[in-house]
């Protein structure tokens, strides 16, 4: 009881600043709660990145973990991390400051904006259909982007890696999620400012905030550095309105397609609290921003690992000790559970913690943990896990054809061909199952 009345009134303390003095407001007691348990479970020692909670300005926890991987360098309060997906704000940020301006419409298409682009089939797609992601663009990474990416200089670089890529739907048809989308946004950006992207968000968006350690950014989809503070002077400047103004504030966060995206902002619903913000992510990277509609509170949290390795844990715990569990939140810590389970006492009680919980678990979670297992040359394991997918899936065909295919690798020849066949059963046109099942049947 003494370290938690301790906790409530020195919040956020830092390693080097042990009699920080932090304000009391109606979250204190919750980010006291994140502070304990980062600082006394596995959960603070498995991750490695910052983080910051506030109640408008008032910083009521803030802390650094671990070390970078590449450098070694100890992770601070001020360390820069890569945002990913996370720069798709300040994107749709500047395209609704140009609306503001009477620059552009949110009808506009790309035909209208960039006539010269090099599509035919794409320049029908407006704005408002690329700001939703329906815009039937796709992605631009691939093994060709990977090799070729350090040749990129400007944002019509990216162009070659899909601007010839047929749509994958009629746009406002569904939702996809496109990287595409936002390099076009961007280019709309410069087109109408005559200025290069960087350029335009420091002069609009990180003067304005005063984030000092942010930019520039790799790209208008995302990539580039910032911090927990800057991302807390966006959030605090985005909020107040001073970047755009309260009716394009709702607009931005408003779901128009029923699709959990707004404008640039992704949107959930936690127990009756609407949230909304952005993360990112890719290998050795992660983060997120999360705010909360009609309320002051900011918690941001980044690591220069990747989503798996301990981001996703810190922030589903923050989350859940904030607005709550959700079914999504328990499906992910049974998960945890289970893989802890497997990690300390073996596969058959992991196999009975699994039943415990009524085999409710994430299936791209544990698929995730069978790879780092199968790339750290450990496949028995990996197998093991995916049989615990199995387990948790029995009525669905790709944890067999995935069993399999580790299996096959393994060299488990088999118990490959036993899971293929299992697999074809529950879905006859799974292709790679019946090419695999040839080549094994033909080495008999």
């Amino acid at each position: 009881m003494k370290k938690l009345i301790i906790g409530i009134v020195c919040l956020g303390i830092l390693n080097s600043c042990k009699n920080t003095k932090y304000p009391i407001s109606q979250y204190s007691e919750k980010a006291t709660n994140v502070k304990l348990l980062l600082d006394s479970t596995d959960l603070g020692k498995n991750y490695n990145g910052t983080v910051l909670i506030s109640d408008g300005n008032d910083i009521l926890f803030q802390s650094a973990y671990g070390f970078n991987q590449h450098d070694k360098e100890t992770n601070k309060i001020e360390t820069k991390y890569d945002i990913a997906s996370m720069g798709k704000m300040f994107t749709a940020v500047s395209i609704i400051q140009l609306k503001e301006r009477g620059k552009l419409t949110l009808e506009q298409t790309i035909g209208e904006i960039l006539p010269d682009y090099p599509n035919s089939e794409a320049k029908v797609i407006t704005v408002q259909q690329l700001l939703s992601h329906t815009s039937g663009l796709g992605d631009y990474f691939s093994p060709e982007f990977d090799m070729r990416k350090d040749s990129i200089n400007n944002l019509a670089d990216f162009l070659p890696f899909f601007v010839n890529d047929p749509l994958e739907f009629k746009p406002g048809e569904r939702m996809r999620y496109s990287n595409a989308g936002y390099i076009v946004l961007g280019l709309m950006i410069e087109k109408i400012v005559g200025k290069s992207y960087n350029e335009y968000l420091t002069e609009n968006i990180f003067n304005p905030a005063n984030m000092t350690s942010t930019g520039p950014l790799s790209g208008s989809a995302g990539g580039g550095n910032s911090t927990v503070v800057d991302l807390q002077k966006f959030a605090l400047a985005f909020q107040g309105h001073k970047l755009v103004n309260e009716e394009s504030f709702k607009l931005m966060t408003t779901d128009h397609f029923n699709n959990g995206y707004g404008y640039g902002m992704s949107l959930r619903d936690l127990n009756g609290t609407k949230i909304y913000g952005h993360n990112g992510g890719a290998p050795g990277i992660s983060g997120e921003l999360d705010m909360v509609v009609g309320e002051p509170l900011i918690i941001i949290t980044m690591s220069n690992r990747s989503p798996n390795d301990g981001w996703a844990q810190v922030r589903t715990n923050i989350r859940k000790e904030f607005f709550g569990s959700t079914p999504e939140i328990e499906k992910f810590l049974n998960t945890e559970q289970v893989i802890k389970t497997y990690q300390d006492k073996g596969f058959d009680e992991a196999s009975k913690k699994l039943t415990e919980l009524g085999n409710n678990i994430i299936d791209r979670n544990a698929f995730e943990y069978a790879e780092k297992y199968a790339m750290q040359g450990q496949s028995n394991k990996a197998i093991d896990i995916l049989k615990l997918l199995v387990q948790a899936y029995p009525d669905q065909w790709y944890p067999y054809s995935f069993l399999a295919d580790f299996q096959l690798q393994a060299g488990q020849n088999e118990e490959a061909i036993k899971n293929f066949k299992k697999s074809l059963e529950l879905n006859p046109e799974n292709e790679q199952a019946i090419e695999k099942l040839k080549i094994l049947e033909s080495q008999k």
